[in-house]
């Protein structure tokens, strides 16, 4: 599967927690009852984490909250890119 979304200018935080999002709404759509979500971006694994940010004016950071609410299991990892084996092209 492929992805792309022109998000036009953005910074890397706004990217990534688009990237998951789109990942969230794919997994949701298809029924899946788990999902692990894996990042380089630490600052958004530590905003999907905070759980306070539920209620966050930040429109993307309450929409992946309500899928992960719906998710019977999920978790979220940091994955330092200097770890990551796939090399982008």
């Amino acid at each position: 599967m492929t992805y792309n979304r022109h998000l036009g200018n953005c910074s890397v935080l706004d990217a990534e927690l688009w990237g998951i999002l789109d990942g969230l709404t794919l997994i949701h759509d298809r029924q899946y009852a788990g999902v692990m979500i894996q990042t380089d971006n630490l600052e958004a694994v530590k905003i999907i984490q905070d759980s306070s940010l539920s209620s966050s004016n930040f429109v993307l950071i309450r929409r992946i909250h309500l899928l992960l609410v719906n998710a019977e299991l999920w978790v979220i990892q940091h994955f330092p890119r200097n770890h990551n084996k796939v090399v982008e092209v």
